[in-house]
């Protein structure tokens, strides 16, 4: 698993329980041993507990970490309650107004790694903490932060979306896939994109879309786009085709970025990149149109400046649209702390 993806809907015990449980069997495939796993279990346990307690309603998000060859795990909560009015007391540790099974949330400052908390008065709250297994390991040099969630349409087991963010010499590269239609076969030409785009990743933009659009003539079809970023130049180069929506936002300002039309695959025109500045701490935002394209990050005061991975999952949870595959990727121009 290497988005965040959507693995329980939290409106009951039996949703806490399942949320508790993929987290368990993931921790162990990734070798957290009996403490990491206890600690993990707790942690969810308390989130997923808080969303039954005060929204009613909400989801848990699960995404494998990976830094200097040492596997993590980063879990995202959110929901649409009525958020919380005091967020210092209730980060007390011990506090718990709803008699949760843990210490409170102020419990995962101790129990968990980079835990931060988003909320707005009646609109809702979301959370994100990491786990590791022994210790937290150093950032690579250059490494920029990011998040991503993703979720299929409702009733499908399979996301015909998918992303992924590459790294080499100091140049990023985010590629966000959506495969085209629903089910095991948009899945398919999403996988098979993710493939062609990881064994060309060295090349540029235009010649990255094209290698894919090779590779995708014997599946379905999909969008896709590619931002390839340059931290140090503060530049980006986009190069899109079909409907990912792609905004670079910078000093409380946001711009579009231009795609082409066509299915990669089987009917492409032209193929195009353009320049763009990417300033130090701007957004750059990708989305498939599983999510509406009329958000506005100004609604969120404050937003703008936390973790990446928050944002991915707020702009899911107010603007996702549950009749199709949905995916949102969010990196800053901002290295990772080490």
């Amino acid at each position: 698993m290497t988005r965040a993806a959507l693995v329980a809907v939290i409106e009951d015990p039996s949703g806490v329980a399942e949320a508790r449980r993929r987290a368990a069997a993931l921790a162990e495939r990734l070798d957290f041993g009996a403490t990491a796993a206890g600690q993990l279990a707790i942690a969810i346990t308390e989130v997923a507990t808080n969303i039954v307690k005060h929204a009613r309603y909400g989801n848990i998000a699960l995404r494998c970490l990976e830094m200097n060859g040492i596997a993590g795990i980063e879990v995202l909560a959110f929901d649409q309650g009525p958020g919380m009015a005091n967020l210092a007391v209730s980060l007390r540790d011990g506090h718990s107004t709803a008699g949760s099974p843990g210490t409170g949330l102020g419990a995962l400052n101790r129990l968990t790694t980079g835990f931060e908390i988003y909320t707005q008065p009646g609109k809702g709250l979301a959370a994100r903490f990491e786990a590791w297994p022994s210790g937290v390991p150093t950032a690579s040099p250059g490494a920029l932060l990011h998040g991503a969630v993703s979720r299929p349409k409702l009733g499908e087991q399979s996301c015909g979306d998918d992303w992924v963010l590459l790294a080499r010499r100091g140049r990023h590269a985010l590629f966000v896939v959506d495969g085209l239609g629903h089910g095991p076969d948009a899945a398919a030409a999403a996988r098979a994109a993710i493939n062609a785009f990881r064994n060309a990743a060295g090349l540029g933009a235009v010649d990255l879309i094209a290698t894919v659009h090779d590779a995708l003539r014997p599946t379905r079809g999909a969008a896709a786009a590619v931002a390839v970023l340059d931290p140090q130049r503060e530049l980006c180069t986009y190069c899109g085709i079909g409907n990912i929506s792609t905004t670079i936002r910078s000093g409380g300002t946001s711009r579009s970025l231009v795609s082409h039309n066509g299915i990669l695959g089987h009917q492409v025109r032209k193929i195009q990149d353009f320049s763009y500045p990417f300033p130090r701490g701007a957004l750059c935002i990708s989305h498939s149109d599983g999510l509406s394209a009329r958000w506005d990050l100004g609604s969120y005061a404050g937003l703008e400046q936390r973790h990446p991975a928050l944002i991915a999952a707020i702009l899911m949870r107010d603007h996702g649209r549950e009749r199709d595959d949905a995916t949102v990727a969010v990196v800053r121009n901002e290295e990772a702390a080490r």
